[in-house]
């Protein structure tokens, strides 16, 4: 198949952090946020679900959450994610061929910085992504350019591309 049948088939709109996306699914239940401690206002449900995908070109924005997400490959190209937490960097490949070191799910832990892209040219990855507590857009943050520039001063011209201000 091709990314913009996806997109039709499954319904998918344009996400903010770049790529598209749809919810698929929103758990019931919901919790406090008295008990939680990563900086939740308000209540979150206990679990959320997203289709998520990117073409060829296209990166997901550099962002954190409050909340864990665990990244699921569905098909398409493998995905790179970058992940940026207390001055370390890190990635890993998102896809199906575990020989090569591929994985099939990630853990992204709340309060990291993380963006992605498709691994290979003329092509797109589908994942699936649960947050867990659930995505609310008040637990999630876009990194400004010039933070990054400060933090991570040698890799910053490889990240410019994955930065919106």
């Amino acid at each position: 198949m091709k990314a913009n049948e996806i997109i039709e088939l499954l319904k998918l709109l344009p996400h903010p952090e770049g790529g598209y996306y749809k919810e698929t699914y929103r758990s019931d239940d919901s919790i406090s946020f008295n008990i939680l401690n990563k900086g939740h206002k308000g209540k979150r449900n206990l679990a959320t679900s997203i289709y998520y995908l990117l073409e060829s070109g296209q990166v997901s924005k550099f962002h954190r959450l409050k909340s864990d997400e665990i990244w699921y490959y569905h098909c398409g190209s493998p995905m790179r994610i970058i992940c940026l937490s207390e001055g370390e960097i890190s990635s890993l490949i998102l896809g199906a061929d575990i020989s090569l070191g591929q994985l099939p799910q990630a853990i992204i832990k709340a309060g990291t910085i993380f963006g992605a892209t498709p691994f290979d040219g003329n092509s797109f990855t589908l994942v699936g992504c649960v947050v867990t507590p659930g995505f609310d857009f008040k637990d999630f943050e876009f990194v400004r350019k010039e933070d990054l520039r400060k933090e991570y001063p040698n890799s910053f011209p490889a990240f410019e591309k994955f930065t919106y201000y």
